[in-house]
């Protein structure tokens, strides 16, 4: 299903399967909560301040962005911006103290791809302890298990519909290969 919907879209547009993902996530949220325009929060490679180039660790952080998703605009249209704007790394530095907690914040952990080698991912603890404790509207970790099987863990804020989310989560990457 959905993870093949993702794959064909990602040959057909030229953008990554995840970055199709954080558009999806973003398209449904916007539906379900009124907002045309959604703050982003995502965890990226440290790899994009000054002299940041060349290290050589596991380093990632935090940055902000904003998409467009109202006004009638396709799937389409804001998947091949926020694909961009990941590729050229246009997004904000976080500001801790000015951050209002009203964004989407997500982790996407998608397997690397390997010229002639097949990384093994491990498994997602699905049976852990979810938290009750939010800062943001959704605070989610999208972990992509295996080409067949991603895994989604996330917090939601009380005053949002979960099963919505999921319905308008389904709608919009079947709409990647419907109506994009």
């Amino acid at each position: 299903g959905a993870c093949r919907v993702l794959e064909v879209a990602s040959r057909v547009l030229g953008a990554p399967p995840d970055h199709l993902l954080v558009a999806s996530i973003a398209l449904a949220f916007g539906q379900i909560s009124g907002r045309d325009e959604v703050k982003l929060s995502l965890i990226v490679p440290m790899r994009d301040g000054k002299g940041e180039g060349q290290a050589v660790a596991n380093l990632a952080t935090t940055r902000h962005l904003s998409l467009y998703v109202g006004g009638g605009r396709s799937l389409l249209a804001s998947a091949l911006e926020l694909s961009g704007c990941i590729r050229r790394r246009e997004w904000e530095l976080c500001d801790v103290l000015r951050d209002d907690g009203d964004r989407l914040f997500i982790n996407v952990r998608g397997i690397p791809s390997f010229e002639g080698a097949k990384p093994v991912m491990e498994p997602v603890d699905t049976k852990r302890q979810p938290t009750r404790f939010v800062r943001n509207l959704i605070e989610m970790f999208a972990d992509q298990e295996s080409a067949e099987q991603w895994t989604f863990w996330m917090g939601i804020r009380e005053d949002i519909d979960g099963t919505e989310l999921a319905r308008a989560m389904r709608r919009a990457i079947w709409g990647l290969a419907v109506n994009p």
